[in-house]
């Protein structure tokens, strides 16, 4: 589907911590985007010097929702993050999308494991989604980093995504004080479990997390003989 661009409204705000917030967006008109679970849009802030920083964010809401929902991080010398935990409900955006190939659309016959550090869980949580809606037969695997447990996005869905036969949720916790993008128990945990403890390499992944934590774990994983297309990624 190529990407079109569209006006949006805030329709709501969800602040999960003090560093990080949902936004809601409604496309105007009652538009609707049609996009794939774990594809993003470009928001054009009007920021900075002409033309309006660009800055792209993956969705965390199913294509089936009326509102398109984005995992903001402040980041503390970012001017687009602080721009955008300076709207209000009611402020309008100009974004374009969808874009991305880090989406799931009919899963794979096979076991599937999801990596996700901080907002990485965004579109993961959208994948999960739809992939368990779709039936199947296969393990449906997350493996969540964050920080603390007051860091987990989506803590109380995926937790109670348990109760499904298929699933399971396992939180990985840097501790306090641990940058964006640094968890090296996550990284220490994909390695003893999916490379170093046994020879099944039929499973697919998809890592999505800031910095270079996803470089790392595609290329151990594509080194050990999981098939290249078998490992998708998102670096942000």
């Amino acid at each position: 589907m190529p990407p079109e661009r569209y006006g949006a409204v805030v329709e709501r705000i969800r602040a999960w911590t003090p560093s990080t917030r949902s936004l809601f967006l409604r496309p105007d008109a009652g538009a609707r985007m049609p996009f794939h679970a774990g594809q993003f849009i470009s928001l054009a802030l009007p920021v900075g010097e002409s033309p309006p920083l660009v800055r792209p964010y993956s969705l965390a809401s199913d294509p089936e929702d009326a509102l398109l929902e984005i995992c903001v991080d402040l980041v503390p010398a970012g001017i687009g993050s602080r721009y955008l935990f300076s709207l209000a409900v009611g402020a309008t955006l100009d974004l374009k999308g969808p874009f991305g190939s880090f989406m799931v659309d009919a899963p794979p016959a096979a076991a599937m494991v999801f990596v996700a550090d901080g907002t990485g869980i965004a579109p993961v949580r959208a994948m999960v989604r739809r992939v368990l809606a779709h039936g199947g037969e296969h393990r449906v695997q997350v493996l969540h980093g964050a920080p603390t447990e007051a860091d987990l996005l989506f803590h109380d869905e995926l937790a109670a995504f348990g109760s499904h036969p298929r699933f399971s949720w396992e939180p990985v916790l840097a501790g306090a004080g641990a940058a964006t993008g640094e968890n090296p128990k996550l990284e220490a945990l994909v390695l003893d479990r999916y490379v170093r403890a046994d020879a099944d390499r039929t499973r697919h992944f998809w890592i999505c997390a800031v910095g270079d934590l996803v470089r790392r774990l595609r290329e151990a994983l594509r080194a050990a003989g999981y098939e290249r297309r078998a490992v998708r990624y998102e670096q942000w």
